[in-house]
């Protein structure tokens, strides 16, 4: 047989609503805090894991930037006696053909 809703009955259904909201509404706010604290967590790990790949790029780049010096370094070495070389072959060239002229 079925009961009738009583007033006494909805206020005790009330109550048991409004308890279910507050636990609710706890269980949330800590799940909520939890949250927080493990993305900050995360955050703090990525932004140290990031920092040790900017590190690692500095690294990359110091070397990279030294090797090009050391090759702009045998460029300007091999320019120069490129350079002396052509000043060479030109002066024997003016040479014979000054010999020539004055044979």
């Amino acid at each position: 047989m079925r009961e009738s809703w009583t007033d006494g009955r909805l206020d005790d259904l009330n109550g048991k609503v409004d308890g279910l909201r507050l636990e609710m509404r706890t269980e949330f706010k800590e799940v909520h805090g939890e949250m927080k604290e493990e993305f900050a967590a995360v955050r703090g790990e990525m932004k140290a894991g990031f920092e040790k790949v900017d590190e690692r790029f500095d690294r990359t780049d110091e070397r990279v930037a030294k090797g090009l010096e050391r090759i702009e370094e045998r460029l300007d070495t091999r320019l120069i006696k490129i350079y002396q070389t052509m000043i060479w072959f030109c002066g024997i060239v003016l040479a014979a053909l000054i010999s020539v002229i004055v044979h």
